[in-house]
């Protein structure tokens, strides 16, 4: 009797220890980092040289700027870039997507007000992620989705024509 009683609790002490070690194996968090660069094309006035042009053309980095991560059950984390646009943080296992702040939160780029522009545009333009992440317990593998791009004032998606500034000639 002693040794079945034994056995019972030496079974339920094994399940107890595989339920705990998924759990904690769940819950741990992966260090995910990489860089986030932008493109500005030229906006000035005056006709561009080759070299402004070619500079227009490098990615530079995203720096000091807000970063918004979501996870597929809809959990949101934030981390801001550094002055190279290099990000870390860490995650748990699972897929993410990684928007631009003002994207997340659902405002108008380059902090115009948001009756400026169409809405059902913008509404379209907020669903774009800049990257997908997916964290496993053995890599991450991040995605690129859509391009950061600095548009010129003038230029900017979805702004209304009657609120659209004046193009430098």
């Amino acid at each position: 009797m002693y040794l079945y009683l034994s056995m019972k609790v030496y079974k339920k002490f094994l399940v107890l220890l595989f339920v705990m070690n998924v759990m904690i194996s769940c819950s741990q968090k992966k260090l995910v980092s990489g860089q986030i660069n932008f493109m500005q094309p030229y906006c000035g006035g005056a006709r561009p040289t080759p070299e402004i042009i070619a500079d227009a053309a490098k990615p530079k980095p995203y720096a000091n700027k807000t970063l918004v991560f979501v996870s597929a059950k809809g959990k949101i984390d934030s981390v801001k870039t550094n002055n190279n646009g290099e990000f870390s943080a860490k995650l748990k296992v699972g897929t993410y997507k990684l928007f631009e702040a003002w994207r997340y939160y659902k405002k108008a780029a380059g902090g115009l007000a948001v009756s400026d522009f169409d809405g059902e545009c913008l509404k379209a333009e907020w669903k774009k992620e800049i990257k997908e992440i997916i964290v496993t317990k053995k890599e991450t593998k991040i995605s690129d989705k859509n391009e950061i791009i600095e548009i010129c004032p003038w230029n900017l998606p979805c702004i209304l024509e009657s609120h659209r500034p004046p193009a430098r000639e």
